[in-house]
């Protein structure tokens, strides 16, 4: 049973979860209110299992069996090859849209298979009403870049050792 305050926005096994927001009306200048209730809290430590990096977008098809797919290659600068990653951002991007854009993806995610294809990581996104919206950086950064959180003067990010 999944907390409250979230809902699963996939019906497979991939773990995708999404805070329930109250979209202000428009012309309203309110921030989005969200409704957290008592969710789980994690440690340090379950954060520093994730492995986000910043990848560049380099390559972009659509996906054979949904045209609101697609496969998108990103550059993580670590591996031999850029990861794939299958997505159903075609609603809210065009190719053109994406193509060079930094984003922020989970590198250990265990790899699933999306309509026959491959998906090796997962972008992050945040929810605009039904529109799907990346996770970018505000400025350049390296492929490969680790993401890490910040609290008080002490970053955490993925940790290999544990």
């Amino acid at each position: 049973m999944l907390n409250k305050g979230f809902k699963n926005v996939m019906k497979d096994t991939t773990f995708l979860y999404r805070l329930n927001c109250a979209i202000p009306e428009k012309g309203d200048n309110m921030a989005i209110k969200t409704d957290v209730g008592d969710y789980k809290k994690i440690t340090h430590k379950d954060f520093e299992k994730l492995q986000l990096r910043v990848g560049t977008i380099t390559k972009i098809t659509v996906h054979p069996k949904n045209p609101k797919e697609y496969i998108i290659l990103v550059d993580c600068a670590g591996a031999d090859e850029d990861v794939q990653v299958v997505a159903a951002l075609a609603e809210t991007y065009k190719i053109n849209e994406l193509l060079g854009k930094q984003v922020v993806i989970i590198c250990n995610i265990k790899p699933e298979i999306v309509g026959g294809e491959e998906s090796q990581g997962m972008l992050l996104i945040a929810h605009a009403g039904k529109k799907k919206v990346l996770i970018t950086t505000d400025k350049k950064c390296p492929e490969g870049a680790a993401v890490s959180g910040i609290m008080n003067n002490e970053c955490h990010h993925f940790n290999e050792r544990d």
